[in-house]
């Protein structure tokens, strides 16, 4: 009797794919760009991650059970996505199994996109990246994209690049600026706007965007109700004593 493999992919074989990976993270960015991706490109789902390991559950998505952790499809583009958090080891177990799949397949292009928490909001919110060889960042400063000289990648995206990177794909990551404390659509928009021009697909963004906005206009009038409550309560401390 043989020992249950800890990780299982199933997916169909798709010959020179190109995959895009979008694992919760910071802002849940690459969440948001992965689910937003699967839905505009209308892609099905056609895999999904087995495993012990994998929390007990059923995602219920237009009245039917999904996996967590599944992939989407369409041609040869595949969509990997999550809707639980991954622990470290069954990270690495995934990604044993997927690069020997991308590996196998002649994988075009490997992209993992994320979040980089800068804690604050400015103007232009950028995107930073990194490829797996020299070549790949050049190509990735044409695009607009701040090249990661330092620092560390955690969860998926750090160890796809290394692994992918290790067996000779071409492998990226690109992570959205983002304050980092609630989930981020603009980063996510920004992050497809880079994605776009490295795949040369067309989808619009705007539908992230306006969702960004309505974040925003959401947080403001939040930060004017609790502003008038504090003057409210000052006022009332202060007739106490007068």
């Amino acid at each position: 009797m043989t020992d249950r493999k800890p990780v299982d992919i199933v997916l169909p074989e798709v010959e020179n794919p190109v995959f895009i990976e979008g694992y919760p993270g910071i802002g849940l960015v690459g969440h948001i760009a992965g689910n937003f991706l699967a839905k505009e490109l209308g892609m099905e789902m056609i895999g999904y991650v087995e495993s012990p390991f994998i929390p007990p559950m059923a995602l219920i998505l237009e009245g039917k059970p999904n996996p967590p952790l599944r992939f989407y499809g369409k041609d040869n583009l595949i969509v990997a996505v999550a809707d639980v958090y991954v622990p470290p080891t069954l990270v690495n177990e995934i990604v044993r199994e997927l690069v020997g799949y991308l590996k196998r397949t002649n994988a075009q292009k490997v992209v993992s996109m994320g979040g980089i928490g800068i804690g604050f909001r400015k103007e232009k919110m950028e995107v930073w990246g990194v490829g797996s060889r020299k070549e790949l960042n050049e190509g990735l400063k044409e695009f607009g994209v701040k090249i990661l000289q330092y620092g560390s990648i955690m969860g998926m995206s750090g160890r796809l690049l290394w692994e992918a990177g290790r067996e000779g794909l071409s492998a990226y990551v690109l992570l959205g600026e983002t304050f980092g404390d609630r989930p981020d659509p603009l980063a996510a928009a920004n992050v497809i706007e880079v994605l776009k021009k490295l795949l040369g697909i067309e989808l619009s963004t705007e539908p992230l965007v306006e969702e960004a906005r309505a974040i925003e206009e959401q947080l403001r009038k939040m930060h004017e109700e609790m502003e008038k409550a504090r003057r409210t309560a000052e006022k009332q401390y202060e007739s106490i004593y007068l």
